[in-house]
């Protein structure tokens, strides 16, 4: 999984391990680590459990003086067949040939409200389904734009990707209007012939 690409302003040079821990049970086994780039600190762990590896990093919000404020990423194999399972649940066709899921979670710093989104990378693009889950009406002003320009900085930054596509559930379109606040932001439809994604499904995609 590609967390930094050398193709992208922020390159990860792992100067020193700071820290590295590790302990073991039976089942659990988990490691973490720091990763200094050129412009951030990252820290990462890892844990096994029942064979189920997940590694996640940390990175620090860049324009936000809390160091507590931190975009968290964590890779996992995908649990087939259930409501976590955003390939096959979006992207049918494609169930065999994606392994690894991520969960991405971070905070909009001027109101605090927490996001959360599930994401896969195939081949160049980055999936990830719309941060909006609820009437578009119910978060602050600045709050969806605030959202979606730290997740494009994300899959820019720390993907190596070169493209961004956002799946929105049909049921949260809020009559367009999530549609058309992403248009907005410079996002586009994308005809259903290009993914194959399931009818319930509207995505909009975005070059990096």
């Amino acid at each position: 999984m590609i967390i930094a690409s050398p193709a992208k302003k922020e390159i990860a040079i792992q100067l020193q391990v700071l820290q590295s821990t590790t302990t073991s049970s039976p089942s659990v086994t988990s490691t973490t680590t720091r990763t200094t780039t050129a412009t951030t600190t990252s820290s990462t762990s890892t844990s096994t459990c029942n064979n189920n590896t997940q590694e996640t990093v940390y990175f620090p919000h860049e324009y936000c003086s809390n160091p507590n404020d931190q975009d968290v990423v964590t890779v996992s194999k995908r649990e087939l067949g259930t409501k976590n399972d955003f390939v096959g649940t979006v992207f049918t066709r494609w169930s065999k040939s994606v392994d690894e899921h991520m969960v991405i979670s971070t905070i909009i710093h001027e109101t605090s409200r927490q996001v959360q989104c599930q994401a896969f990378i195939h081949d160049d693009t980055v999936f990830i389904t719309s941060p909006i889950t609820d009437r578009l009406s119910n978060w602050a002003d600045g709050e969806f734009q605030s959202c979606v320009t730290h997740l494009i900085e994300l899959a820019e930054e720390k993907t190596g990707c070169e493209y961004l596509v956002i799946a929105l559930d049909r049921r949260h379109l809020d009559n367009n209007t999530v549609l058309k606040a992403f248009m907005y932001l410079g996002f586009q439809m994308i005809d259903p012939l290009v993914y194959g994604q399931e009818t319930g499904f509207v995505l909009v995609g975005y070059e990096l």
